[in-house]
């Protein structure tokens, strides 16, 4: 049985570091696990494989290895000769790959050391992709474990590992080269690097008149120079590993927002076709470029407005605006539907790294949002009943996350579920609400981020429950409470539910409060079952009607 990285903080110590601010120690219990923590699956001897059967398709598996379980097999079969590309997820770093001959030989081995990221003009990620012209035959992959020797939050802390495989004669695919690519074989189209846009919108414009299908974009370096133009439903876009980049030419100015675009460019055919549905978005980078002059200006990894699509297993990074930008219509006022991203990296992005912007009944699950300029998630303008599960946010420039209307205050974002993520290291609120109703903020971990640990203004029937807010105030002692409840002028933070909270602090005068209300008009609130250590005032309740029942104070 597995024991994900959750399961085994339960009684052990971790310890925190940030620099400049000293260490703390902690035992944490209890943390939540990982909704997809995945189960053995895969053999450990090529005897005992997984096996896959005939490849005619891509496929994707989720298992891990580690220290018990040090190898994973799979066996495949090809039965027409094509070039296979077999590549890791991004995050599975410390993870090395191998491709076998029927006979144990190896053909070909990569290994997933991490991402680094040295500097606007250096950023990169290493290995973990293998593309090999196959003859007919029984193939296997080995999985194991290995030197990481990237940034270490840019992998996954459960110890698990995604494998992709990708025929290159799999249904209704076209492939692209780049000008750097190493190709296996013939490729459909090859980009000359330079506008290698024109290129890509080839390739999609071919499959998608005829009713979609796979544009699978060989592992180089794609330059950039304008949007790529996705216009069309049941299209798939799939690069094999974060080594297919796509990236901004040096100096120049999107036409309008978004390297990948699902909007028409003008607004008569925005009327015509407000809303994509069926568009995938796969296994590559995209890179902003931002320290090479390119234009702050329309400069986002995306934008565009989507029905049950996805981002599976991006990285958006270094952008001079935003990284991901699913939108509303705006011409028409259609919101992007039930739209997943997942298994995917925001870094180093100008202003927010994930904003969600009028996306509804849609789910953000297991993303790292690292050192983006702004917001880690910036859940926003009438965003409305999604899932924001198990993601990692940290070291971002203002809030980890974000909850609130945008510009146009009555355009509220409500009944949105924030639920076992890691929010730490941000430079100011961890979780911050503003302006929303029945927000659910649940088994999160809230740690040494700047300012509030859950700030909750101007905002009713939230449910506060289960968290961890550990060490947060990290910019100034006894001026931050650990939960603060309050509102403005007009509108007050009414009828929140917070019950079996730990509010922890190294330093007695580390928060103001534990959990606070800021005004006697933030009333109705319910305080249950909390437990506040090591605060030297743990509630500051101001609202004649709200409650203070079993909690727990430890000195």
């Amino acid at each position: 049985m597995k024991l994900n990285f959750l399961t085994l903080t339960k009684f052990v110590s971790l310890i925190l570091v940030v620099s400049g601010l000293g260490v703390t120690s902690f035992v944490i219990p209890n943390l939540p696990a990982r909704a997809d923590d995945p189960v053995d699956g895969a053999g450990n001897t090529p005897q005992t494989a997984n096996d896959i059967g005939t490849l005619t398709n891509a496929v994707s598996f989720k298992d891990f290895v580690g220290n018990f379980d040090t190898d994973d097999y799979y066996k495949f079969n090809v039965s027409v000769a094509t070039p296979v590309s077999v590549f890791l997820n991004g995050l599975s770093a410390g993870t090395q790959l191998e491709l076998l001959d029927s006979n144990g030989n190896i053909l070909q081995v990569s290994a997933n050391n991490g991402t680094t990221w040295t500097s606007a003009i250096n950023p990169g990620t290493t290995g973990g992709s293998i593309t090999e012209s196959l003859n007919v035959g029984t193939y296997y992959i080995r999985i194991s474990p290995t030197t990481n020797t990237g940034n270490p939050l840019y992998k996954s802390f459960d110890s698990s590992y995604t494998v992709n495989l990708i025929p290159f004669n799999a249904p209704d695919t076209v492939t692209v080269a780049a000008k750097d690519s190493v190709k296996p074989g013939l490729t459909n189209y090859t980009a000359d690097g330079i506008a290698d846009q024109d290129t890509i919108m080839q390739a999609i414009e071919y499959v998608g008149k005829r009713g979609g299908g796979t544009v699978l974009l060989l592992e180089g370096t794609y330059m950039i120079s304008n949007n790529v133009y996705v216009t069309y439903d049941n299209v798939t876009l799939t690069g094999v590993g974060w080594g297919t980049k796509l990236k901004l030419a040096n100096g120049i100015k999107l036409g309008q927002a978004g390297l990948l675009r699902s909007a028409f460019r003008y607004s008569v055919d925005r009327r015509r076709k407000p809303i994509f549905y069926g568009q995938h978005f796969r296994h590559m980078s995209l890179d902003g470029n931002k320290g090479n002059g390119t234009n702050y200006t329309n400069g986002y990894a995306n934008f565009g407005t989507y029905g049950d699509s996805s981002f599976d297993n991006m990285r958006v990074h270094d952008f001079p605006h935003y990284g991901f930008d699913p939108h509303e219509q705006s011409d028409t006022g259609t919101p992007t539907l039930r739209l997943t991203i997942k298994d995917s990296l925001a870094d180093h992005n100008a202003v927010d790294g994930m904003t969600t912007d009028t996306c509804v009944d849609s789910i953000f699950v297991n993303n790292v949002v690292d050192a983006n300029t702004r917001h880690g998630i910036n859940i926003v303008t009438g965003a409305k009943n999604n899932i924001y599960l198990n993601n990692v946010v940290t070291n971002n420039g203002a809030n980890g996350i974000t909850v609130q209307p945008g510009s146009t205050l009555s355009r509220v974002s409500n009944e949105n579920k924030l639920l076992g993520n890691i929010v730490k290291f941000n430079k100011a609120d961890g979780i911050y609400v503003y302006l929303a109703k029945l927000t659910e903020i649940k088994d999160n971990v809230v740690a040494l981020n700047a300012k509030y640990g859950i700030r909750n203004r101007s905002s009713s029937y939230s449910t506060i429950t289960g968290n961890i807010v550990d060490d947060n105030g990290q910019g100034s002692f006894n001026t931050y409470p650990a939960i603060y409840l309050h509102g403005d002028a007009v509108v007050f933070s009414t009828n929140n539910l917070l019950q079996n909270n730990l509010v922890r602090a190294s330093a007695l005068n580390r928060y103001k409060w534990g959990i606070a209300e800021g005004d006697v008009k933030d009333d109705y609130n319910k305080i249950d079952s909390n437990t506040i250590q090591s605060v030297n005032i743990p509630f500051r309740l101001k609202g004649l009607n709200s409650t203070n029942t079993n909690n727990q104070i430890i000195p």
